[in-house]
């Protein structure tokens, strides 16, 4: 219908094809600085760039990160950030182990403070550290503390105990000495005289005298006896004039030490020990008690800093040597402070004592007789492994950091930037140095920042390569097919203006119009598709034109340009179309290569009806050198596509009939193959996909991407008075239903803050710990307490059927509740595949009959042919079905491997318009002899025939250009570059030269219905 429109683009660029080459120049140069925008504006995170907007998945990160915060909730641990060094086959109970872990963590600090201007590392180490020195601080504080107090009871047990003594001898030892003198000698005199030198001698008190004197003013009554002796002793004691004396001395205390003794010892047992002792040990230690009761401060700092009773700490200080030397206040002290911590630390959901008690009373002993803490702190880490450490963090804190195997660490660094590939590989050189101090260590960088560079790295490569391979089989092909160097080149100097230019628009349209990013397959797909279009274009339009050249035609561009430019822009066109219904779908990750390719499908035509005939005006024969054109010379393969025309002319009707039969076993194949969206099994396996996979075999599960479920209340789960019970409880139930959920290895929520159930209102919990709980516990509820958030960490890796279908399992439990009190929103990497393989799936089944109508309606006006569309449409959909289901067959059957769903979308969508192309080629050749009056079998064998060595020989381009995408190493490019390539391989050397031409045969006239195409030979 547009012929002569294209005649007059051909008129007009072969008239101005000098100005209409520097303007290709000139914009090619305007456009390559921002050629490289394109690269710049893409994202290589999976993750974030798979889950769709309108999905339950992104509505639940909305609300976590409106509510909860961009960090995440308490259960995360190491989840959200950008870089993650982990190591595996590290057992940090080893102390050579942990000493070279240390060590490595502290260059890795040391060099990103250097490369970055700032470093924060956190690892289990740090944590232990940063414990280590606040609790050692607190120990050495309280056995300073308690040192000093033993010391001091000691003490004054000592001189209480010296003084009970002293008064005992006072009491019982002077008079039963005088005793027993009167036993040596009748003459009382002479006894009475030698006690007093004794009592001097003894430098005794002075009021001992006159107790002496009313001793013996009793005792000199009686007869000589012990038993009258006691007895004189208690007249003594009693004596109204005695205890005047003693009043007016001052001595009432020690009247009353004196009445205690007698109270308590008698004459013949004051000085044996077993009868002294456990009196003193009484009398001592109860007065000390009674003293120290009185000091408030000192009464709690026993009972509760050191957990233990008065009593306990007096009489234990009591018992040591009298008086206590450090050897002996040391191990008490250390005991008493061991048994306090015990207590301060008791049900603390963070931190604990080791339970083996000689590992934390040796340290406490060691701490004892430190100048420095965190020179012992250091010395304590590096010397030991972790199990042997004094204070450890709980096993929730520890398995944040450290696998069930004890060998496999996660050790976060944040930068405060985006580090670079240098900088990831700097970071993975330093610890890899030290695989020679642990030898079966393995060192893994994971986390965003990492994980994208990597894909960066490897996408980029897998781009060049499949570049290279693709130029290098194009222009080979080429070559040969036009036996031309010149011609050989030509395409890939097309390919470089088309390429340039469509990357700088799309580059300048995506960083100052749309403001958004690309996929990383975005830049490949591109590149790849313009090479294999290009190419194809620029050899049918030259392949006429030397055809036209052969006939002796004068008007040998302008006739390419009008017919086979014509054909390129009807072929070209559909492609757009398709490209463009397929950005409008907003499918993840595959959309935005719509718009980009549409954008250089456009450039492509253009280029190949302006650019490319300016040059073949130029050039001329020329461009076919050294090739020499000669006059109605054959056509390559002529011979081989007239007897292929003559084999389907002969078996039109069984050939329909195989490739019906054909049609319907693809289409068996592909309704049977189940397809998923299993993306990371299909990304290289990197440094950062290796992590992922081994901290999921060491943690219990898919620590990195764990889900979360996000409930919405219609009333608040936290006021002024405190929790809503019935909320709350409504929490602990779906807390409970995700828990028995078959595949999930750990909950954390309100009422399972640390993986175990906590009661909400916190009964049974120490009322010391009750803050840091309480804390734990709101970090799970939002800004708004109406939200409460509950993190589960799946026991498969995320993105694996397993875990899809557990989360399948659990969101359809979950949605059953009451949604009148509650709504659920489940969210994380696997709800977000999830919700991008049913909404991928469903935007499919939309896309195709959208595209089916663009195109029907696009060939309808180019062809002037209603039932040609539909016939072209249908039998190019059947040839696809039969390419995807011997796709289907290489990789999900023989290889094993997932089929992602993007594979049937993405190749439906390109194939359905560049599958077209050829068989517009053909069609749009029969047209043009059927307008000038050839019957429809002669044109159909004409096109065959001239058509048929310039399309086998463009399929073959595209074949190997697709192709060559299976060299990219990035398996969602593979799959597409498998499928792609199987289509243009059946479209082109199966449908096209026996399937298409053979339903042609058949229908005849009625290819062109409803128009009547031979009322208006030309």
């Amino acid at each position: 219908m547009f012929e002569y429109s294209f005649r007059k683009i051909a008129e007009f660029s072969s008239r101005n094809s000098g100005k209409v080459i520097i303007a290709w120049i000139v914009i090619f140069l305007l456009m390559a600085p921002a050629a490289t925008l394109l690269f710049k504006e893409t994202s290589y995170n999976i993750g974030s760039s798979i889950v769709p907007s309108t999905s339950m998945a992104q509505e639940a990160s909305n609300y976590l990160s409106s509510e909860f915060g961009s960090s995440g909730t308490g259960s995360s641990g190491g989840n959200n950030s950008s870089f993650v060094l982990v190591t595996n086959n590290t057992n940090i109970n080893s102390q050579p182990v942990t000493s070279s872990l240390i060590s490595m963590i502290s260059a890795e600090n040391s060099y990103l403070k250097n490369a970055t201007g700032s470093s924060n590392i956190t690892s289990v180490f740090s944590i232990e550290k940063s414990t280590l020195l606040s609790v050692s601080s607190g120990m050495k504080k309280e056995l300073n503390s308690t040192y000093a107090l033993i010391g001091s009871i000691n003490h004054q047990a000592t001189q209480l105990n010296s003084s009970l003594n002293g008064t005992a001898f006072l009491e019982y030892g002077i008079p039963d000495y005088y005793r027993s003198e009167l036993a040596k000698t009748p003459n009382k005199s002479d006894a009475y005289n030698y006690t007093i030198s004794f009592i001097k001698n003894e430098s005794l008190p002075p009021f001992e005298l006159n107790y002496f004197n009313n001793v013996t003013h009793f005792f000199n009554k009686t007869k000589l006896s012990r038993e009258n002796m006691s007895k004189s002793i208690n007249e003594t004691l009693s004596n109204n004039s005695f205890q005047e004396f003693m009043f007016n001395a001052k001595n009432s205390e020690i009247l009353g030490l004196m009445e205690s003794i007698n109270g308590n010892l008698t004459l013949t047992n004051f000085n044996n020990p077993a009868s002294y002792d456990p009196y003193a040990y009484r009398f001592v230690t109860s007065s000390l008690i009674t003293a120290l009761s009185g000091n408030t401060s000192l009464q709690n700092f026993v009972t509760s800093d050191l957990n233990i009773s008065m009593a306990e700490l007096v009489g234990d200080s009591f018992n040591l040597s009298q008086p206590a030397v450090s050897e002996q206040i040391l191990p008490l002290s250390v005991s008493f402070v061991y048994n306090g911590f015990q207590k301060t630390l008791y049900m603390n959901p963070e931190i604990q004592l080791n339970p083996s008690k000689s590992i934390v009373t040796g340290y406490l002993t060691m701490l004892n007789g430190s100048s420095s803490i965190n020179k012992t702190v250091d010395s304590e880490m590096t010397g030991n492994g972790f199990k042997d450490y004094p204070v450890i963090p709980t096993s929730y804190v520890y398995h944040q950091f450290v696998g069930y195997n004890n060998a496999t660490l996660v050790i976060l660094i944040s930068t405060g930037q985006n580090l670079t590939t240098s900088q990831v590989n700097q970071i993975y050189t330093i610890a890899g140095n030290y695989t020679s101090q642990v030898p079966q260590a393995n060192f893994y960088v994971a986390g965003t920042s990492a994980v994208d560079n990597q894909l960066a790295t490897e996408s980029l490569d897998g781009m060049i390569k499949a570049l290279v391979i693709g130029i290098i089989l194009s222009v080979v092909i080429v070559g040969i097919f036009f036996r031309s160097i010149y011609a050989a080149f030509l395409p890939l100097a097309m390919f470089g203006i088309s390429a340039v230019v469509a990357m700088g628009i799309n580059g300048l349209l995506y960083k100052y119009l749309i403001h958004g990013t690309v996929s990383f397959i975005t830049p490949t797909l591109l590149l790849i598709l313009l090479l294999g279009l290009v190419s194809d274009y620029v050899v049918y339009i030259m392949s006429r034109f030397r055809r036209e050249l052969r006939r002796g035609n004068p008007k040998a561009v302008e006739d390419s340009g009008q017919w086979a430019g014509n054909a390129v822009f009807t072929s070209g066109l559909t492609v757009a179309l398709s490209y463009v219904v397929l950005y409008i779908s907003h499918v993840p990750i595959f959309s935005d290569s719509g718009i980009t390719n549409a954008i250089g499908v456009v450039v492509a035509i253009l280029a190949a009806n302006t650019f490319l005939i300016a040059i073949l005006k130029r050039a001329g024969p020329k461009a076919f050198y050294p090739s020499k054109i000669h006059s109605n010379a054959k056509i390559p393969l002529e011979h081989t596509m007239e007897n292929v025309a003559d084999f389907v002319i002969k078996n039109k009707g069984k050939l329909v009939v195989v490739f019906v039969i054909a049609a319907l076993f693809g289409s068996y194949v592909y309704f049977i193959t189940p397809t998923n969206m299993d993306v990371f099994n299909l990304v290289p396996s990197s440094s950062g996909i290796q992590a992922i996979e081994v901290v999921n075999d060491s943690f219990h599960g898919d620590f990195f991407d764990r889900g979360y479920v996000v409930m919405k209340f219609q009333s608040p789960l936290l006021s002024s008075t405190g929790n809503n019970s019935t909320e709350m409880e409504r929490v602990t139930s779906v807390e409970n239903q995700i828990m028995n959920t078959s595949g999930i290895s750990e909950v954390f929520g309100p009422t399972m803050p640390y993986g175990y159930y906590v009661p909400f209102n916190l009964t049974g919990i120490p009322d010391s710990q009750k803050s840091t709980y309480s804390s734990q516990i709101n970090s799970f509820i939002g800004k708004n307490s109406s939200f409460a958030v509950i993190d589960f960490q799946l026991s498969n890796l995320a993105w694996v059927s397993t875990s899809s279908h557990t989360v399948k399992t659990m969101a359809a439990s979950l949605s059953s509740g009451d949604s009148s009190v509650y709504s659920v929103y489940v969210g994380g990497e696997t709800e977000g595949l999830n919700n991008a393989y049913s909404f991928t799936a469903s935007a499919f089944t939309k896309m195709v009959p959208i595209l089916i109508i663009a195109i029907f309606v696009v060939l309808l006006i180019q062809l002037s042919s209603a039932l040609t569309p539909l016939r072209l449409i249908f039998m190019v959909i059947a040839s696809v079905v039969i390419a995807l289901s011997i796709s289907y067959g290489l990789i999900y059957y023989m290889e094993k491997l997932p089929l992602l769903i993007f594979l049937p979308m993405f190749v439906f969508i390109t194939l359905l318009a560049v599958g077209l192309d050829y068989d517009i080629f053909m069609v749009s050749r029969v047209r043009e002899d059927v307008l000038k009056g050839i019957s429809d079998q002669e044109a159909i064998k004409t096109s065959i025939i001239e058509n048929g060595g310039v399309i086998i020989t463009l399929g073959t381009i595209l074949f190997a250009t697709f192709g060559s995408l299976y060299f990219s190493g990035i398996g969602i490019i593979q799959e597409i570059g498998i499928g792609l390539a199987f289509g243009v391989l059946v479209d082109t050397f199966i449908s096209w030269p026996f399937f298409v031409p053979s339903v042609m045969l058949i229908l005849k006239r009625f290819n062109w219905w409803p128009s009547r195409i031979r009322e208006r030979k030309n």
